[in-house]
């Protein structure tokens, strides 16, 4: 099998069709739906999960923030966090205290907390292996179910792609990028992690009356458009030109040889709403920028336009993070 986020089609035919056993009162897994959740007398019960190595404490960053960003896209907030920790033989003391202040770190972004987990030594893995569950409520219904996108809706996406991907090779590759980049340039996308967390646009576009939203995170901008899309059964027409990206990005990912459309994007948002542009305005007067980059459609094309030239979109790819070493 292939690195990353498990192939749909191996997923749907191995995973999904394995679990026989429902509850009728749990929105179980699904294609597009990046969270679960339980249906309560008073509120929903939203959870999400991942799995991550821990090769640096950004790493651990990066799954605390994928996990509260998928919960405040459903319509929640996390109100805890559970951590469980495999780790090697040979791991220190003193590593283990630089991750968990990393894990404590990412919390306190979100106004939430470590409420609980397990921790064990084994000589089962070569790295730490660390999975966070966020767990938060609300009393909104339907923004974690795919089917609540529908054709005819404006798609926007929040702040700008791969900013997560970028950050992270800024931090943990800083030597290898100062062969060509300024130390004030690199400094600059190691700052874009101060943008992880899209509680604020969720709430805004929560607000404005939003169909549905998706973080994203592994396999970034298409493998998000693809979900998305797919799990809701419609087509979709996205300008390429209108995604919006960061100068810096585009030269880090020229350096690595990578594709930004496709890289870990933890940070920006997907939003599926009647009214984008009014959507668009509403995020610039908090200061985020936005742009609208397509509409959903009731076919089943994934249309991407570059000016004139037309593609389609494929199926989700490995996400460009593999190839440089994550």
């Amino acid at each position: 099998m292939r690195k990353g986020k498990l192939q749909q089609s191996v997923l749907v035919r191995s995973v999904f069709k394995m679990l026989g056993q429902k509850r009728e009162d749990a929105a179980g897994p699904a294609v597009g739906r990046g969270v679960s959740a339980f249906a309560g007398e008073k509120e929903t019960q939203v959870f999400s999960c991942a799995p991550v190595l821990v090769k640096d404490p950004e790493d651990a960053v990066l799954a605390v923030c994928r996990v509260c960003n998928s919960v405040a896209a459903a319509g929640a907030s996390a109100k805890g966090v559970l951590v469980s920790l495999m780790l090697p033989e040979a791991m220190e003391e003193k590593d283990l205290k630089e991750l968990m202040r990393a894990v404590d770190g990412a919390c306190v972004r979100y106004g939430t907390a470590v409420i609980g987990g397990h921790t064990e030594v084994t000589d089962g893995v070569l790295y730490p292996v660390l999975t966070v569950t966020a767990a938060g409520g609300t009393t909104r219904a339907g923004l974690f179910d795919p089917s609540c996108v529908t054709a005819d809706l404006d798609l926007v996406v929040t702040k700008e792609i791969a900013l997560g991907a970028v950050s992270y090779l800024a931090k943990t590759r800083r030597d290898e990028l100062l062969t060509r980049f300024s130390p004030g340039f690199i400094h600059g996308a190691a700052d874009f992690s101060e943008d992880y967390s899209v509680c604020r646009e969720a709430e805004i576009a929560i607000e404005h009356g939003a169909a549905a939203m998706q973080d994203l995170s592994e396999g970034g901008i298409f493998g998000a458009l693809w979900e998305m899309a797919d799990g809701a059964g419609i087509g979709l027409d996205v300008a390429l030109k209108r995604i919006p990206i960061q100068q810096e990005t585009v030269e880090i990912c020229e350096f690595f040889g990578v594709n930004p459309y496709q890289m870990l994007s933890t940070g920006a948002l997907l939003i599926a709403a009647a009214d984008g542009e009014g959507l668009v305005q509403k995020m610039a007067l908090e200061g985020i920028p936005s742009a609208v980059i397509g509409r959903t459609t009731s076919g089943k094309e994934r249309i991407l336009r570059n000016g004139e030239e037309v593609r389609y979109l494929d199926k989700p790819q490995m996400d460009e993070m593999y190839r440089v070493g994550r």
